[in-house]
C-alpha cells in the first residue's frame, strides 16, 4: 500500500498542473523485465549445457568410438566445465551494491537540511530517504534497501555531492534533490538490488572469460615460440606458423557478450526514460529554467572540481602534505569565490555543452544527453514553483551567487549557495576527508594554504640536494644533514668554499650515478659528474633564495596553482651563475652575488601571469605548472 499518492495526484490537489510524465513502463512491468532478464541469463547457461548433451547422444550413435567422436566428447566437456566453473559456481565482487564512503548527516546535526529534503519529498508525494550522506565529487544518486525482489519497500537513503553543495545556488540543489526523490517517487529504486545484480553479474561472466581466453592464447603463443626455438637450435626448418585457435572461453564470451548488449539495451532505455520522468518532476519543483541551469552547471562544477584536486588539494602530495583539515574537498569554495574562475565558470555555463558525443547518444547509455535533457524541458510549459522557505543561517564563507531569471520568478536578492543548508560545513568536510581519504594520507603534514607552494617545492628540492649535502659530509666527515625543514644558507656557502678549493669533482664522484654513467670514462665520466653536481646544485641555490626571501612562490586561485615572485631576469641569472660554478676553472662569485641579492636589481615581479580561459586550465596536466625558475 501506497503512503503517499503520486506527484500528478498531489499537483492536482495543489491546484498546479499535472506533469505528464508517458513512456515508462510500470513498477510491475520493469520487475518483470530485470528478473526475466537475470532469470535468461542462467537459462542461456542452462540452454548451452542442453546442447552440448544433445550433441554427445548424436556423437553416442554414430559407428563407435572414432578420432572424431573422441574429440566432440572432450570438446563438450572442456565448454561444459567452464559453463559451471565460470558462469554457475562463481560470484564476482560487482554482484552487491558497492559502499560508497561519505559522512551521515543525521537530523538532530543538520535539522535544517533534513527539514528542507522532507518538504522537499512531501511536494513531490513521496516518502523522504531515511539516510543522507554527504560523498566527494559533483554527483547525487538515491538508493533503496527493497525486498522481496521491489516489493516490499525498504531504508531509503540519499547520497549528495560535497561539490553540488559548495558550487550550486540553493534552487538549482532543490532542483537535484527534486529530481533524485522523482526517482523515489516512480519507484524506480525500488529494482535497483536486482539491476545491479544483473549488471554486475553480465560484467564479471564476460570479463572473467575474456581474461581467460587471452591467458590461454598467451599460453599457446608462448608454446609455440619455445616448440620453435628447440627447432632452430637443433638446426631444423622452423615450422610453418599457425594462429593460435580459439579456446572455449573464446567462444563462450562472444555469447555471453552479445547477451549482455541486448539487457543493456533493454534495461538502459527505461532508464533514460526515468531520467526524462524524474526531470520534470524537479521542473515542477524548483522551476523549469532553474532544472535546466542546474543540468548545465553541473558539468562545469566537475571540471572545476577536477581542476582543484589535482593543482590544489594534492599539491603537495608528492612531498606528503595536505591542506588545512576541512579544506581537502572544501578548498573548492576558494577557487569558485575567486572573481576570475567565477567569470569563467559563468562563461563555460552559458556556452555550448562540453560534451563529446557520437552522431547520436548510445544504445548503452544509462542517462539521456544533457543537450536533449535541457531541449525537453525547455519544451515544458512554464511550471509554478516550490515557494520560498524561511531563511535559514547565512554562510559568510561563501559568497552570495549572482541572480538568473527562471521561469515565473523576478528574484531581485542574491541568490544562497546550497552550503548554507549545513550547521558547521567544515566540520561535515572534514569527517568527508577522514572517510575518503586512506589512512597514510590522513597522515601527511597539514600546512597553510599561504606555505602550501612554499613547502612544496622546498620538498622537492631538498630531495635535489640531499645526495650533495650526503657527498658533502662524506668529504669533510661532517653529520649529514637533512634541509627540508632546515635554512640551506650556510650549507650552500661551504659547499661553494669546496669548490672554490678545488674539490668539486672529489664531491661529484660521490654523487649516485646512473647505469649509463657508471659504464663511462675519462672526459665522459667527467661530464656525466658535471651535470648531476649541477642540478644539485641548483636544487640547493633555490632553497637559499627561498630561505632568504629572495624569491617567493604563493598560492594564485585565479590562474595556475603556484606563482613565482623573484628579482628581475633571476631565472637567467641563476642558470649562469651555475654554468661558472660548474666551469673550469669554477667561479663562484657569480653565484654568490646572485643569491646575496647583488646580481640583478631587488625588484620583485611576478614571473607568471593569471591563466587563459577556464577550459586551458582544466585541461593543463600535472599538479601544478612547471617551475618558473
Amino acid at each position: 500500500m501506497r503512503l503517499t499518492s503520486r506527484p500528478a495526484d498531489r499537483a492536482a490537489a495543489a491546484g498546479e498542473p499535472a506533469v505528464r510524465e508517458r513512456g515508462v513502463p510500470g513498477t510491475p512491468l520493469r520487475a518483470a523485465l530485470v528478473l526475466g532478464l537475470l532469470l535468461g541469463f542462467y537459462v542461456l547457461a542452462l540452454l548451452l549445457l542442453f546442447v552440448l548433451a544433445v550433441l554427445d547422444l548424436f556423437l553416442a550413435r554414430g559407428p563407435g568410438l572414432t578420432v572424431v567422436a573422441v574429440e566432440g566428447y572432450l570438446g563438450s566437456l572442456a565448454i561444459a566445465w567452464c559453463v559451471v566453473r565460470v558462469v554457475l559456481l562463481t560470484r564476482g565482487p560487482g554482484d552487491g551494491q558497492d559502499e560508497v564512503p561519505g559522512v551521515s548527516l543525521t537530523p538532530s546535526e543538520q535539522p535544517e537540511l533534513w527539514r528542507h529534503v522532507r518538504n522537499l519529498a512531501e511536494r513531490v508525494g513521496t516518502r523522504p530517504p531515511t539516510e543522507i550522506r554527504v560523498v566527494p565529487g559533483a554527483n547525487a544518486m538515491v538508493r533503496e534497501d527493497a525486498r522481496w525482489l521491489g516489493l516490499i519497500a525498504g531504508e531509503r537513503r540519499l547520497f549528495l555531492g560535497a561539490t553540488l553543495l559548495i558550487g550550486l545556488p540553493q534552487d538549482e540543489l532543490d532542483a537535484v534533490l527534486g529530481h533524485e526523490l522523482g526517482h523515489y517517487a516512480h519507484d524506480d529504486t525500488r529494482l535497483g538490488g536486482l539491476l545491479w545484480a544483473l549488471h554486475g553479474r553480465l560484467q564479471h561472466t564476460v570479463h572473467t572469460l575474456r581474461r581467460r581466453a587471452a591467458r590461454d592464447e598467451a599460453e599457446e603463443r608462448a608454446r609455440t615460440a619455445a616448440r620453435a626455438a628447440r627447432r632452430r637450435a637443433a638446426g631444423k626448418p622452423p615450422a610453418l606458423k599457425r594462429e593460435p585457435k580459439p579456446g572455449p572461453d573464446h567462444y563462450l564470451a562472444l555469447v555471453f557478450c552479445a547477451y549482455a548488449r541486448l539487457c543493456l539495451r533493454l534495461t538502459e532505455a527505461v532508464s533514460r526514460r526515468q531520467e526524462y520522468a524524474a526531470d520534470q518532476v524537479a521542473a515542477r519543483v524548483a522551476g523549469r529554467d532553474t532544472t535546466a541551469a542546474a543540468l548545465r552547471r553541473i558539468p562545469a562544477l566537475e571540471a572545476a572540481d577536477d581542476l582543484y584536486l589535482r593543482e590544489y588539494a594534492l599539491m603537495g602530495r608528492d612531498a606528503g602534505l595536505l591542506p588545512p583539515e576541512g579544506q581537502f574537498h572544501g578548498g573548492l569554495a576558494q577557487l569558485l569565490a575567486d572573481p576570475a574562475r567565477r567569470a569563467e565558470l559563468d562563461a563555460w555555463t552559458r556556452g555550448p555543452l562540453q560534451e563529446v558525443v557520437s552522431e547520436e547518444s548510445s544504445p548503452y547509455d544509462s542517462h539521456p544527453l544533457t543537450a536533449d535533457r535541457i531541449a525537453a524541458l525547455e519544451a515544458l510549459p512554464a511550471l509554478p514553483e516550490l515557494p520560498e522557505l524561511p531563511a535559514l543561517h547565512a554562510l559568510h564563507a561563501l559568497p552570495a551567487l549572482p541572480a538568473l531569471p527562471d521561469a515565473g520568478r523576478t528574484t531581485t536578492h542574491p541568490r544562497r549557495p546550497a552550503l548554507a543548508l549545513l550547521r558547521e560545513p567544515d566540520r561535515v568536510l572534514t569527517g568527508l576527508e577522514r572517510a575518503v581519504l586512506s589512512r597514510e594520507t590522513l597522515s601527511w603534514r597539514r600546512v597553510p594554504w599561504a606555505e602550501l607552494p612554499a613547502w612544496t617545492r622546498r620538498e622537492s628540492w631538498a630531495r635535489e640536494a640531499q645526495p650533495l649535502l650526503e657527498a658533502m659530509a662524506q668529504l669533510t666527515g661532517a653529520r649529514s644533514v637533512h634541509v627540508s625543514r632546515a635554512s640551506a644558507v650556510p650549507h650552500l656557502h661551504g659547499l661553494l668554499d669546496l669548490i672554490d678549493h678545488g674539490l668539486l669533482y672529489d664531491i661529484a664522484g660521490r654523487l649516485p650515478r646512473s647505469e649509463q654513467a657508471g659504464r663511462s670514462s675519462g672526459r665522459a665520466a667527467r661530464e656525466f659528474a658535471r651535470t648531476a653536481f649541477r642540478s644539485a646544485l641548483r636544487g640547493l641555490a633555490l632553497l637559499t633564495a627561498l630561505d632568504t626571501g629572495l624569491c617567493r612562490w604563493e598560492l594564485c586561485w585565479s590562474g595556475p596553482a603556484v606563482r613565482a615572485v623573484a628579482p628581475e631576469g633571476f631565472a637567467e641569472a641563476l642558470e649562469e651563475a651555475l654554468d661558472h660554478a660548474i666551469a673550469e676553472p669554477p667561479g663562484t662569485s657569480a653565484l654568490r652575488a646572485l643569491l646575496a641579492g647583488g646580481g640583478r636589481p631587488p625588484t620583485a615581479t611576478p614571473t607568471s601571469t593569471a591563466s587563459s580561459a577556464f577550459q586551458s586550465a582544466v585541461s593543463s596536466g600535472g599538479p601544478y605548472p612547471k617551475d618558473p625558475v
